[in-house]
This record gives structure tokens, sequence and C-alpha cells, in this order.
């Protein structure tokens, strides 16, 4: 932590914009206890949070859009910008009451640079239309941050200026500005340096002007950061002096984490007993689809998915999806995966037509033209054979889908097989059926699978490595179009009826594995297993287990991961009765993987099943499909974000 220290004010102003009054507090220091690493904060108000892990995708909001390089930054990895970059985000929310925003800084530059360059900003300027400008963040030619609001008393922009002169030693500095509406305040390494009061009133909510990061469109020359720039995020509230040190204290080891809390539950429309929703369940930004396989609503035990979408914090049905050729029993929705617009459904009680093919199986692929969701392929694998079972698991990235068939009888009875289908134009094709090369009658192969880019992961539970159903995971790598097994990964405590590869998750580099039946806690209290890729060579990189483990839990039952956050479900967990459930969200630091919180859901009770099926991305998702709302087993799901 930094130690107590004077920094210059410099009154003056920049191009023409009026100034406010020398600060009023310096170096104030919030109290040790307030900035223990690790810490978490309050996220009420966060509008926007961006890690920039090697994309532009948000952790919180909407994803930024435009080009730039990363590099190593303060947490991770770091959004690097040439003073040519211009990345900007035109949905997020407008603010006029009250606003924060923070960020880790590194200039390229070691000194006077001739130019002003923006941290971030929603300000365009010269402008004739005052409603373009909000706030903007700067850095000017002489290492002095400026912190400008544009407020509607007067239509008179306002800032504060305060010298920094550290900001060029090379390092990362943390830098944060507030505005409450009469008060302005700067932080740099997380202590108030400058603090002055406004000039009152509204800040312009300037709804048309995008959010910029290190870049603008509309302030002059040219206004653009070099650098590297980490973690930035935006609030529609002023963080207090002991959150914004709390969030640089945690320095390296991540910004103060945004801890998910239950933003909504989901149930059926005209949900009845039985129908089990929440029995899958994938997620996608602001996407969300249910399976409920048992649904009756088209056709008795056809199956039905539900597909929900977010429109700020609230979320609504959009779709209900049945197969077109839907007949009894066919449980369409025994398992689901969306990416942006498409999602697979696996129905794997299909009987493809007739006697000869119970229980065969099929996966159905939906895609949405605005709001408006309809379905473009039937998926059936070419070598299809009565109780195949056929879309008990599938996955999808882009325009590939895999499709699990654990019941397929290749290398002995329910051996197990998966399928990869690609998309070209709105057809989608058989390209590979994968197997184990050490493939065995009873492994279950394809019961789990998980795809990224040209990287597949097949859960094999019941495979015998070390002793019966112990299980394994493989990994497969596509070149071309030809599919090879990379790898084949089990747990290093392996044990009898572990069942490790139940479940199975991957994200770039790193993958994960539920053992659900692992015994650390006591029998079956469960664990996952996380594995991280070096070129073509996958290590063991931690083993998670949930804090209050218990014998009976089936911790790794279910998981999902995304980018550093990773969920697993613990459904038979007991905390509001019996087999209500519970799902754990962990996020990694480095290479270490610490507990963030446990989830349950606001109403759990006995024999839920919560945590039976989970997803990720962004929002996590937990099914409980025995959950009661709408009669005996009629299922639901609950959302949960920061």
């Amino acid at each position: 932590m930094m130690g107590r220290k004077s920094i210059c004010v410099v009154v003056g102003g920049l191009l023409g914009l009026s100034t406010v009054g020398v600060a009023t507090q310096l170096g104030t220091e919030p109290a040790a206890a307030d900035v223990a690493p690790g810490c978490v904060v309050d996220t009420t108000g966060v509008l926007g949070w961006w890690r920039g892990e090697d994309d532009l995708l948000a952790e919180v909001g909407p994803d930024l859009t435009g080009t730039v390089a990363f590099d190593t930054g303060l947490v991770a990895r770091g959004m690097a910008l040439d003073g040519t970059n211009t990345i900007s985000v035109d949905g997020l929310p407008p603010v006029s009451t009250a606003v924060t925003v923070e960020l880790w800084v590194k200039p390229t530059n070691t000194g006077f640079t001739g130019l002003t360059q923006t941290l971030v900003s929603r300000w365009d300027f010269p402008s004739a239309d005052d409603s373009a400008r909000s706030f903007a963040l700067l850095l000017d030619p002489y290492a002095n941050l400026l912190w400008m609001t544009d407020e509607t008393s007067t239509r008179r922009p306002e800032e504060l200026r305060v010298a920094v002169p550290q900001i060029y030693d090379g390092a990362f500095h943390h830098v944060a500005a507030t505005w409450d509406g009469t008060q302005f305040g700067i932080y740099f390494d997380g202590l108030l340096i400058a603090s002055a009061p406004s000039q009152g009133g509204p800040l312009n909510p300037a709804a048309t002007t995008p959010f910029r990061v290190g870049s603008t469109a509309g302030l002059g020359d040219p206004f653009r950061f070099t650098g590297i720039l980490d973690e930035p995020s935006v609030w529609e509230r002023v963080l207090d002096a002991s959150e914004i040190g709390a969030i640089y204290a945690s320095g390296a080891g991540g910004k103060c984490t945004f801890v998910p809390v239950q933003k909504a539950k989901l149930n059926a429309t005209g949900g009845a007993l039985l129908d089990q929703f929440g029995y899958s369940v994938g997620t996608h930004g602001t996407t969300i689809v249910v399976g409920a396989p048992l649904s009756s609503a088209a056709t008795q035990f056809a199956g039905a998915a539900y597909v929900f979408t977010r429109a700020g914090a609230v979320w609504s049905l959009q779709a209900m999806l049945y197969a077109s050729d839907r007949r009894p029993s066919d449980q369409l929705g025994h398992s689901v995966a969306v990416d942006g617009d498409t999602i697979v459904v696996g129905s794997y009680g299909n009987d493809n037509g007739g006697p000869s093919g119970t229980n065969s199986g099929a996966a159905y692929v939906f895609t949405r033209t605005g709001t408006t969701w309809t379905q473009q392929a039937k998926l059936t694998a070419a070598e299809a054979a009565a109780g195949d079972g056929f879309g008990y698991s599938v996955a999808i990235d882009g325009e590939t889908i895999v499709v699990g068939t654990p019941l397929d009888d290749d290398a002995g009875g329910d051996s197990g097989s998966a399928y990869v289908f690609i998309r070209s134009g709105t057809t989608w094709s058989e390209q590979a059926k994968v197997v184990a090369t050490d493939a065995a009658a009873s492994d279950n192969f394809g019961l789990s699978v998980a795809v990224g880019a040209d990287t597949i992961v097949v859960g094999s539970p019941s495979d015998d490595d070390a002793g019966s159903q112990s299980g394994s995971a493989y990994v497969f790598s596509r070149s071309g179009t030809v599919w090879s097994e990379q790898a084949k990964v089990t747990a290093a405590d392996a044990a009898a009826t572990d069942l490790f590869g139940n479940a199975v998750g991957i994200d770039g580099e790193t993958m994960v594995v539920g053992s659900p039946l692992d015994d650390d806690a006591g029998a079956d209290s469960g664990s996952a297993y996380v594995f991280t890729r070096s070129g073509t060579v996958w290590s063991p990189q931690a083993k998670v287990t949930a804090g209050d483990a218990a014998a009976g839990d089936r911790f790794g039952y279910s998981l999902g991961i995304d980018g550093a956050t990773l969920a697993v479900g613990a459904y038979n967990d007991d905390d509001a009765g019996g087999d209500s459930g519970s799902a754990y969200v962990f996020t990694r630091s480095g290479t270490t993987w610490n507990e963030l919180t446990k989830l349950l859901a606001s109403d759990g009770a006995a024999g839920d099943y919560f945590g039976r099926s989970v997803a990720v991305s962004g929002s996590i998702v937990v099914g409980a499909y025995l959950d009661d709302d709408a009669g005996t087993s009629s299922g639901s799901a609950y959302v949960f974000a920061p």
C-alpha cells in the first residue's frame, strides 16, 4: 500500500472548459481492515466490467467492440493500445446522479508526450450537441489526471486536474474517479488525492454517446491511449474510499470479485407436474435455454426447450422449442446448449420413425432471426442403432456441434461414442465419429461432451483404469477436417466408482472434469479437477472441493466454466432439506482456484435437486428439475449474476 504523500493539484483549463477549485483532501488512506487482498465489494450499481482476457467480452454489462492487441496486464491479460485503437460500447446504460470509473493504467510513454490520452470516457467534443457530453477521465501531456463532467444545470463542462508524475514509472497504477452531484474525487493507487465541489445538477446522461476505453471518436488530437489498460469498470454510484482502496489492494490477485446473487427464478409457461424443467440448462450472453424432457405441452413426454432472454435486469420467455416430428417419450431437452443465435437440443429417446430405432436418439438445431426461433436441422448418427442414446449430451461452439452417444456398442455394449457435425450455410453434416483408442464395454464414453474451437472433451465415467467406474476423459483436436485423440486424462488420486468424467467443460486452454462420487469428505462427497494445456500437453492444475463438503453431496455432478469462473453443482447437498441441492462458484487467481461463494435457491426445499444442471456465461444458471412450483417435479431454473 502507498504511504501518505502530498500531491500537487494543478488548476487550469482544458480546451476552454471551466475548472473547479483545488482539492480539499489529499492522500486519504482507507483503513487496513478494508483493503484485505481477496476483498469483495458491494456490486450494486456496476454497469460494466471488462477484464481484457484476450477478448473484449464483458464480465458485467455489454461487450466492447473494436480491435486491440492483448499483453501482460496487472491481472492476467490486459488491453494493449497503440494510439490508433477505437474501443467502445453503445449499449451501456446512461448515468445522471452518480458515477465511478476505475481501471489499471500502464502508459507506454515515460514522460511528456505532447498529447492528451483518454482512459475512459462518454464524451464527444467538439460537438454542437450538448447531449453528446457526460464524463471523461484523461491523462494530459504533463502527467495530470483530468476528470471532466458536463452537468445539466448550466450546460457548462467542469474538470478536476491533479498531477500524478509516478504514472510514467513503467509500472501499473490504479486510477479511479467519482462524481455524486456535488463533489468530484480522484483516486490514485487506492488513495483519494483530489476532491472538490462541483456546480451541482444532474449529470448529462449522453445516452447516444458510446462509452469508450482508451480511445475516442470525438475528443480531438487524437486522445487515444498508448500502453496497457486492465480491468476497467464503470458504476452508477460512488464507490467509497474503502471500496476503491480494496480494489487497489487486491492487486495482481484480481479485482475485488463480484459475488453472484440470485436475479431470477425461471419456470415453464404452462408448466405441469413431471415436466422436469431444468433437467438441462445452457446460457450464452443474454440468452438462456432450459430443457424440460418430460414436458407434455405438445405431445406426451415428447419434451421441450424454453428460451429466455434478458432486457436490462429482466429475464423473459422468448420461445418454446418443439421437434417438428415429435413423438411420445422422445425426451427433447434431455440436454441443451446455446451459442449466439443457435441452440442444439438432445432427444435421446427419439426413435427416428419406428421400433427398429427405439431410443436411437436425435438432436435438433434451432436458429434465431430477430426474436423468432425456427428448426434448422435434425441430427442423427450415420450409424444409428436402437438403444444408442444419441443426444444424451450435446455441446456447441460456432459452427461445430458435438453429440454424445454413451450407449453405442462399437467396442462392446455401451462402450459409447461421440459425433461431430459442422455447419455450412444452413446445412449441418457429420464430420467425424470419435471413439476412445482404448474403448471397452460399459465405458459410457459420450455421457458428457464439451467443445471449444478445435478441441473436444468427452467424458467416460465408467472407464475402469483405476478400478470399476473410476472414470476418465478424452481430448480430441481437429486439424483441417480430421479429429485425433490428443490426450486421456484421469484423476491423480483416482479410485473405483468415482465417476470421473460424469461432467466435462472447456474454455480455451482450461478443462474441468467432474467426479461426483469421489470420497474425500465422505462417501460420494464429490470433487472436480482442473487441467490446463501447454502445446498439446494437458497437466493437472487443481482439484476443487466444497468448503463444507459432506458425504452424499455429489459435488461435480454438473459444472460449467467461463474464463476464470467455475460453477459446480452438488444436487444432493442438504442445506434446505435432504437433496435440496446447491452449487459452488470458484474463481482463478494465477494458478489457484478459490471458492468464491455457495449458491442456494431462495426458496429451496427438500428433494429439489438444485444443481443437477449448471451453466455459466457471465450469468450462472442452475437447474432444479424436481422443484414443485407447478406440481410434483415440474421443475425450475435459477439465474445468478453480480
